[in-house]
């Protein structure tokens, strides 16, 4: 409700599709009406601006193209859905915007070592604002969209617009000092363009590329979800928070550390409230992976795995020393919460009566108690043999 109250007009006019249409109309006739105002008006600086335009509209079609595949839903041959196609849009935008901008400098250069010698007209001028108005405007209504459709594809666009009016800005200053006896001001404001050119093109397409080699995302973005995880009731604290966008969408893996007596049922139930919670709490987040382990797994703690094993080793040697014990199988260890409970399966010899085999399990419980970390023991007699 929010998205739809935001945008005006017809329903097209709000989707990315709608936006980049209409922009690419608008950059069509700009093309047209710059290149024509800096012929006639002998402006490099206006031409410049022109062919910017004109990689405005080429850009689109390839926003159009990526927008519209990036958001096309998962299927058997692409499980994680079409995102990075929207990315690589992005990255291939960037680097049209980078070669057109150093192109022009090149052609901007020569024109400052050898100024023209007919000034530019003021009809440049007049194409030059009018430039800036469109610009401004296809800028400001290509973010809003963005911004409700979640598009870094469709915010490159728009500061591909900005870009664009802000080289116009510079065409103007151009062409009016070289009206006023300083001609070496218009190639100087086209290199100026080309400078606003290179350094967007750069920007998008470097993100583009962090982005499609599952660069981490921003460390507020981390923060945010790391603030989310550890605010779930049940989470002790969180490991090896990872998240990588996917067009748009953000993929969250992390780990989880719980209370070591919590059930598997129970276990399940805090990862899925993990995940829920970022799912609907975090922007941006398509998809969360929730990895749950004991507290101090992690840490060397006493439910890690080293430690576990050697408990378990210790308290089985501990138990074949033991007078009568012929061999020790079955061991179980469960976490408690002030230890671990150790479950062993010791093997007598038959003849011995109940009361020697009771008195040799009673030996060994105790002996198995005294070791660090341990809380209680259970020691079932076996008739060795059987």
């Amino acid at each position: 409700m929010r998205q739809a109250d935001r945008r005006s007009g017809p329903p097209l006019l709000g989707t990315g599709e709608g936006v980049t249409l209409c922009g690419s109309l608008i950059n069509l006739v700009l093309v047209g009406v710059k290149a024509a105002a800096g012929v006639v008006g002998h402006s490099s600086a206006l031409v410049a601006d022109a062919v910017h335009s004109l990689s405005d509209l080429a850009s689109d079609i390839v926003v159009l193209v990526g927008y519209r595949v990036g958001r096309l839903p998962e299927d058997p041959e692409h499980p994680y859905g079409h995102g990075k196609v929207e990315t690589l849009a992005t990255a291939v935008v960037g680097a049209m915007l980078v070669a057109v901008g150093v192109g022009l400098g090149a052609g901007a250069v020569v024109a400052l070592r050898n100024p023209p010698e007919v000034g530019p007209g003021w009809i440049a001028v007049a194409a030059a604002l009018l430039s800036i108005g469109f610009k401004e405007f296809l800028y400001r209504w290509t973010v809003r969209v963005a911004e409700d459709n979640d598009s870094q594809l469709l915010l490159a666009n728009a500061w591909h617009h900005r870009s664009d009016a802000l080289s116009s800005v510079a065409a103007v200053v151009g062409v009016a000092g070289a009206r006023f006896g300083a001609p070496w001001m218009d190639p100087a404001a086209a290199l100026v363009v080309c400078g606003f050119v290179v350094k967007v093109g750069w920007d998008l397409g470097w993100q583009a590329v962090r982005d499609l080699v599952d660069t981490a995302v921003d460390e507020d973005l981390i923060r945010e979800i790391g603030q989310v995880v550890d605010g779930v009731d049940g989470v002790r604290c969180h490991h090896d928070l990872r998240a990588r966008r996917l067009g748009k969408d953000v993929l969250v893996d992390v780990d989880v550390a719980v209370e070591p007596e919590l059930s598997v049922i129970q276990g399940h139930d805090v990862a899925r409230a993990v995940r829920q919670a970022l799912l609907g709490r975090v922007r941006g987040v398509r998809d969360a992976m929730v990895h749950v382990e004991p507290v101090g797994a992690r840490d060397g703690g006493p439910y890690a795995e080293g430690p576990r094993k050697e408990v378990v080793a210790e308290a089985e040697a501990l138990a074949r020393e033991a007078d009568g014990v012929h061999g020790v199988h079955g061991t179980r260890i469960v976490p408690l919460e002030n230890g671990y409970l150790l479950n062993l399966d010791v093997e007598v010899d038959p003849a011995l009566t109940v009361r020697e085999a009771h008195r040799i399990a009673h030996t060994i419980k105790e002996a198995v108690r005294s070791l660090p970390g341990v809380a209680d023991a259970v020691i079932h007699v076996d008739v060795h043999g059987e």
